[in-house]
């Protein structure tokens, strides 16, 4: 009797215990687009480490770690907009690089995902 008992409660902790193994099916533009959202996140970011974006991103009273942080919370659609403008921009465009993180940080800050400056109130 004490076998069966021992036996059905190790069973049921086991059945229990276990949880579900899921998988699913990824198709290939799903897995490239995942990769090229890391990659334009990766890119953004570069431009953040350069010294002179972050020395007018000081300048202007934004610190480098909270404008790495708003990319890094940055949905597809609006990486891809930022990065795609990045490029556009001619070489040596730092103050349009500067510009543009400063306009994602202002948005992040009126939709009340950030308190950057304090003198914006989310909306």
């Amino acid at each position: 009797m004490k076998k069966l008992l021992k036996a059905s409660i190790v069973s049921s902790i086991l059945i229990l215990g276990m949880g579900q193994a899921t998988a699913a099916v990824f198709s290939s533009e799903q897995v490239i687009a995942n990769q090229q959202f890391n990659f334009n996140k990766q890119q953004v970011l570069s431009y953040v480490d350069s010294v002179e974006v972050q020395n007018k991103l000081i300048e202007l009273g934004v610190s480098p770690a909270d404008a790495k942080q708003r990319i890094a919370n940055m949905t597809h659609a609006e990486l891809n907009a930022l990065n795609s403008q990045m490029n556009e921009m001619p070489a040596g465009g730092i103050v349009g690089i500067v510009l543009t993180v400063m306009v994602v940080v202002v948005v992040t800050d009126l939709m009340g995902l950030t308190d950057v400056y304090p003198f914006i109130n989310p909306i």
